[in-house]
């Protein structure tokens, strides 16, 4: 499954999107696209049974966007806020926990707001997974600066490491 945060229907976060869901229809997968923007409502996201989760997100203000933030709120509160059996978590069958993510600052900036979104899904969302998941973090930092070919370069390595997994 890849949740996808980004208002913007025409970006380079789409971009990544696209390349990574090509990525693993070409190893083999299919993957259920979800789209969070803030205001339109999204049908029940069945994640159950699925072996991977990648989310694709600009980290805005520290963390992720609102919509993905409101969806991990919605779908997993009873699980991380210790009211529901751990053994029910709809990630229970999650394998692989990827975060492809860019940022306009710096990795040195990040680092010092504490990585908020980072820290979310490695710490919180990952002991909803299956026993040894840890989160792969793909981040592209100093997006502000960055040329078209840096931009592409990053979506082919976000790719590699999407078809590594997959593989």
């Amino acid at each position: 499954m890849v949740l996808q945060a980004h208002p913007q229907p025409d970006c380079l976060n789409v971009a990544l999107r696209d390349r990574l869901v090509d990525t693993l229809a070409a190893e083999g997968h299919e993957a259920q696209v979800v789209r969070l923007t803030q205001g339109e409502s999204i049908d029940a996201v069945n994640i159950v049974g699925a072996e991977g989760l990648v989310f694709v997100y600009p980290t805005w203000w520290g963390g992720l966007p609102a919509p993905m933030l409101g969806w991990v709120q919605r779908e997993l509160a009873p699980w991380i806020d210790g009211a529901a059996d751990p053994a029910t978590s709809p990630l229970r069958t999650v394998k692989h926990l990827v975060a492809v993510t860019t940022h306009g600052s710096s990795s040195r900036v990040n680092w010092l707001q504490g990585e908020p979104g980072r820290h979310l899904l490695g710490r919180t969302v990952t002991r909803l997974c299956a026993p040894g998941t840890k989160l792969q973090w793909v981040a592209l930092y100093n997006l502000d600066r960055r040329t078209p070919a840096e931009m592409s370069a990053f979506i082919d390595r976000a790719a590699t490491e999407i078809k590594a997994i997959a593989a």
